[in-house]
Order: C-alpha cells, then sequence, then structure tokens
C-alpha cells in the first residue's frame, strides 16, 4: 500500500479575510482524499497564536515551527489569504523549517500582493492597466479624475475596496482602504464587463489554462466581499460568453499574468473587458476555494473535480 502524504491544512491569521480562509481550510479537508492523504489542520488565530487540531493547546510562533518540524509532514496547504498567508511570509517561515507548501514562492507572493508592484510589472510587461495613483494618509491632491476605484495597496477579497463617483465619497473610501493597509490605491475605473481566469499546472509542472468565468454582481454594484462569498451575490458564468478568438486572448493575458509575477501551482487573474480590450485588474496567488470560489467552479467546467484540483495544487507543490 502506498504511504500516505502526511499534510498540513493552514488557515486563519491576522488579515481581515480570516473567515474567507477558515472556509476554504473546511472545503479542503473535506474534499483531500484519505485514501492520499493523512490530513491534519492548524488555525492561526487572530493574536498570532498556532492551534492545531490534535492539540487543544495554542502556541506561540517559535514553538509552532519546532511542532512543524517534529510532525513530520510531507506538505503544508496553506489555505489562508491576504496579510501573512498570502504575501510571502508565511511562505518565508516554512522554507525557514525545510518544509514543501502549495501555491507562489516568496518573492511571487510578495509582488502579486502588491498592487502597485503587480501593476507596474503588467505595464512594463505590455498588458494594459487601468491609470492609477498610489496614496496615504496624507494625501492633499487626488491625482486621478472621478470615477475611481479605491483600494489596499496590499490586500484581497475586495477588503476595503470602494467605487468612488463624487468627491464627498472620497475621505470615507481612502480612509476605508487605509485600515488594510497603510497605501490606497487610486485607480481609474474601467466601466465594462468583469471576467477571471483561472492557471494550473499539471502533473509535468507545466502551466495551463482553465475557462474563463464571467461575473456578473447581483448584490453590489460591483465584484466585492459581499458578491463574492454571499451565496447568490452574483451570477458567474463558466466558461464566458465570449467569442473564440477573445477566449483565447483572455487565456492567453491570464497565463502571462502567471508568468511575469513568477507563479506556481495556481493563480486567478481578473480582468475588464472595455470595448475590445481588456486591462488587467490584479492576480490571486491563494484563490479562495469556498463554496462559492471561482477557482474551483472553473476546474469544474474543464472536468477537473474538486479532489482532483487538490490533487494538482499538491504535485505542484512538492515537486516545484
Amino acid at each position: 500500500m502506498a504511504k500516505h502524504l502526511r499534510i498540513l491544512v493552514v488557515c486563519g491569521g491576522p488579515s481581515s479575510e480570516y473567515d474567507v480562509s477558515l472556509k476554504t481550510a473546511e472545503m479542503i479537508m473535506k474534499n483531500l482524499d484519505r485514501k492520499k492523504y493523512d490530513s491534519h489542520q492548524a488555525v492561526i488565530l487572530k493574536n498570532g497564536t498556532w492551534k492545531f487540531n490534535e492539540s487543544s493547546k495554542s502556541l506561540h510562533l517559535g514553538d509552532a515551527m519546532e511542532h512543524l518540524k517534529q510532525r513530520n509532514f510531507d506538505i503544508v496547504f496553506i489555505a489562508m489569504h491576504g496579510a501573512f498567508g498570502e504575501d510571502g511570509r508565511m511562505q518565508a517561515l516554512l522554507e525557514w523549517v525545510g518544509l514543501p507548501y502549495t501555491g507562489s514562492r516568496v518573492a511571487s507572493s510578495a509582488m502579486a500582493i502588491n498592487k502597485e508592484i503587480a501593476n507596474t510589472l503588467y505595464s512594463a510587461n505590455g498588458m494594459r492597466v487601468p491609470r492609477f495613483s498610489v496614496v496615504d494618509k496624507n494625501i492633499k491632491k487626488y491625482p486621478i479624475s472621478l470615477p475611481v476605484v479605491i483600494k489596499p495597496v496590499n490586500g484581497g477579497s475586495s477588503v476595503g475596496v470602494s467605487v468612488v463617483k463624487t468627491k464627498k465619497e472620497l475621505t470615507g473610501a481612502i480612509t476605508n482602504a487605509l485600515r488594510e493597509d497603510d497605501r490606497a490605491m487610486m485607480q481609474e475605473y474601467i466601466q465594462g464587463r468583469e471576467f477571471t481566469c483561472g492557471v494550473l499546472e499539471d502533473k509535468n509542472g507545466k502551466p495551463f489554462v482553465l475557462p474563463p468565468t464571467e461575473i456578473l454582481p447581483k448584490s453590489s454594484s460591483f465584484f466585492d466581499y459581499k458578491a463574492k462569498y454571499k451565496v447568490g451575490g452574483s451570477l458567474e458564468i463558466t466558461p464566458a460568453h465570449l467569442p473564440k478568438a477573445q477566449t483565447k486572448e483572455l487565456q492567453k493575458l491570464a497565463l502571462r499574468a502567471h508568468r511575469i509575477l513568477g507563479c506556481s501551482g495556481m493563480s486567478r487573474s481578473d480582468f475588464i473587458l472595455k470595448g475590445k480590450t481588456f486591462f488587467i485588474l490584479e492576480t490571486n496567488t491563494i484563490p479562495g476555494m469556498t463554496q462559492t470560489s471561482l477557482l474551483p467552479q472553473a476546474a469544474k467546467a474543464a472536468g477537473i473535480d474538486f479532489p482532483a484540483l487538490l490533487d494538482l495544487i499538491i504535485n505542484a507543490g512538492l515537486y516545484d
């Protein structure tokens, strides 16, 4: 009988995406193939302590790292979104203790979550991005004309994101974004159709694109936190209703973004289509795996069920 891989699913953390992370981990634990994996879970509480499922005791970081070494896990499945999980810090800790992990490496994670760096790299490599400027609490002038999108420079799940159409909304929107990060991005608001496209890696480590999804928010005016995670919050059409040539173009752009940032294992990039032009908004290196999440939906449309999706992500982490 083949040896079961000992896998630790790590979730939680200090970010505003704590609850989403727990739901992602729940779905992962539920769908890991028990014939292949001996699965365990660790929750990082909001105070930074770690709680492993085989123990009721909460451990501080140093003790948690020692515990990781002693438990002889084969791989860690990172199910954390936002700060600490998706920004390279968790990845650096796991490299320090010599443990393989799922998803992108340290530098790629840090670049992707930083919207200023990511957008600069996209633009430098010929991708269309909305005009943007980065501001902080000392902002005196507004460098981009209305309407604009205000968002934290570092962050995900649309937490702290606002679409601003009037001057009186600006201050509140910037304050809201700065609760999540010490800098905010003012980004040109592009009116158009919203799409997302995922990238995975096959068993040989070669990236491949999934069918794109068109997103039609129902509970909000744009694809915000509620539209993303509330059941029925948006209508998601996979495969997207696009001509074949535009589908291929969108997939090519998602793959380019994946490579520009040096992503590995998985990614999901978001776009706006205005006229015949796709504008890239951002790339997620740890897309959600909740009941309403987009990457599993796209994988399913490609004939990849949830357990098989997890197999691909784990394989990429082991052999990257």
